[in-house]
């Protein structure tokens, strides 16, 4: 058991990710974060929010550690809305990635001809990351986007080689 359980929390939100990716339609499909892991985010964001509310009433001598706690939850609170939005349409000509940080929508667009490397990552976290010709990254999955494997095996079959530095 890794220190503080966060290793098999990360385990659960892949293992839940790959149950709802059973659901998918097949042919074109839409890869987004996990039920869970959208859950666990917003847990998270106001259970620190909740307890430097805590700290800063209950203690005021520790207000610096209340501000450190608030702040955190603060950051957290504007980083989930990027990682609820998230949304990556994939099909078998192109990869097309939408979400919102902050005000702005961010899209991308990504055709698999365009992709001629990838990194394929296992172990305690698994990742897959697309790279052209020029070795540059384009985009990049977990396995805590429900989707994960049916990208990894349509990277597969289009025969993309592997990235060797």
């Amino acid at each position: 058991m890794s220190r503080y359980g966060i290793h098999e929390l990360f385990e659960y939100l892949d293992a839940s990710a790959a149950c709802e990716e059973l659901d998918l339609p097949n042919g074109e499909f839409v890869a987004r974060n996990g039920k869970s892991f959208k859950k666990a985010m917003v847990v998270y964001t106001v259970l620190a929010i909740c307890m430097g509310v805590l700290i800063l009433f209950l203690n005021r001598e520790a207000w610096d550690i209340a501000v450190f706690v608030l702040s955190l939850g603060a950051l957290m609170l504007m980083l989930s809305l990027t990682l609820l939005t998230y949304r990556c349409t994939v099909n078998k000509i192109s990869l097309k990635e939408e979400y919102w940080i902050l005000c702005f929508k961010c899209k991308k667009e990504i055709f698999w001809k365009d992709i001629k490397y990838k990194k394929l990552k296992y172990g305690k976290t698994k990742s897959i990351t697309f790279y052209d010709a020029n070795k540059k990254r384009l985009m990049s999955f977990d396995a805590s986007i429900v989707g994960f494997k049916r990208i990894c095996k349509m990277a597969k079959r289009s025969s993309i080689l592997e990235f060797k530095k």
